[in-house]
């Protein structure tokens, strides 16, 4: 390594962890203040490609194609937001209803039933053995007795906090509608205003930067509905072979939450197998353990070289990426992990030619 690569190395390094630092303290001190603005930004910014579309068919005098396009979006957006709300309440209040009976009527009798399996078992070995494992698996039937009787206290808590601050929430929102709304309309003025402020030098570099930020999120995105589509027909289909109803609702959910990696598809299916594994069905509870090590075991290969692909990044940058992004940052890691990776490399494009760089896709660290 000569003596410049050297000091790129470092610079990169430097760089790397100064963002990251910067990024924390953004997301631990700041972003409760500016998330309306971040939203209301990022959606003004999704929806332009959406409005430049209708552009083309739809010949409308100043600003009213941007207007008719977030406004559908957010009629569209409530519409969707009040199906499904609809339809969890009436599946929560009705699986609140149903678990008392279900747990005393079928789950503890089948736990008592194992406890004195174990308890015979484990005489032959020690009597103190058997009090001990006897003991804790009463507990452990007690405490879920417990928790289950007391479900609907939690839910009525939950459902008290979420309304005591309903007004903040409301704000929030009205904020961030408001201001999607206005950077809509005035997206152009907007960026003219920031360009004006610039020398003239620097306004190149920053319609590439603009443009190349644009572009990375959007790849970003559409690596994950990607990821979501893959997972969504990998569930389906083993549901259907497995012949549970619901196959599709369940295989969307699942499809959803296998981006968040704090819950992804285990925390669906292997609940759901263990339970299954209680009710002695043993068939679907072995089916839905190998359904979830088949999606994990391909979404952790297929997710590298995906966001990697779409960023132009190495997989073994993207999922180093990826894990620090997440220890860090939580959910929200995975996707501003990568954004870094690809930050600097366009600043090391920018030290040879960006334009030329960043064209031509260069690899980082190749």
């Amino acid at each position: 390594m000569t003596e410049s690569e050297k000091k790129k190395f470092i610079l990169d390094v430097a760089f790397i962890v100064t963002v990251y630092a910067v990024l924390y303290f953004i997301f631990v001190y700041v972003i409760h203040w500016v998330m309306p603005f971040i939203v209301g930004f990022l959606i003004a910014l999704a929806l332009r490609p959406v409005t430049r579309f209708v552009n083309r068919f739809v010949k409308s005098i100043g600003k009213g194609v941007a207007l008719f396009v977030i406004t559908m979006f957010y009629v569209v957006l409530a519409i969707i937001i009040w199906f499904l709300t609809s339809f969890f309440i009436t599946q929560i209040s009705g699986l609140i209803h149903t678990m008392p009976r279900l747990y005393f009527n079928r789950i503890e009798p089948v736990l008592l039933e194992f406890n004195d399996w174990v308890v015979q078992n484990a005489e032959t070995l020690s009597p103190n053995v058997a009090s001990t494992i006897s003991q804790i698996i009463t507990n452990g039937i007690n405490y879920l007795a417990d928790f289950i009787k007391n479900i609907s206290i939690s839910f009525v808590q939950l459902a008290t906090r979420l309304i005591s601050n309903f007004p903040l929430y409301l704000i929030s929102v009205i904020f961030t509608i408001v201001l999607s709304v206005f950077i809509s309309l005035e997206y152009d003025n907007i960026t003219a205003f920031f360009r004006r402020q610039m020398p003239e030098k620097f306004k190149d570099t920053f319609e590439e930067a603009r443009k190349f930020i644009t572009g990375t999120l959007w790849k970003m995105i559409k690596s994950y509905i990607l990821i979501m589509i893959i997972t969504f027909i990998e569930t389906f289909t083993g549901l259907s072979i497995l012949k549970v109803n619901y196959a599709l609702p369940i295989a969307a959910i699942i499809a959803v939450l296998d981006v968040m990696p704090v819950l992804g598809t285990g925390g669906v299916l292997i609940p759901w197998a263990i339970f299954e594994f209680i009710l002695k069905n043993y068939f679907l509870g072995f089916g839905l353990l190998a359904l979830y090590i088949a999606v994990t075991v391909i979404r952790h290969i297929i997710e590298p070289r995906i966001v990697g692909h779409q960023i132009g990044l190495h997989p073994i940058i993207t999922i180093t990426a990826m894990y620090a992004g997440l220890r860090l940052f939580s959910v929200a890691g995975v996707i501003l992990g990568p954004i870094v990776a690809i930050t600097v490399k366009y600043l090391n494009c920018l030290n040879d030619e960006i334009l030329h760089c960043v064209r031509n896709d260069a690899p980082l660290y190749s």
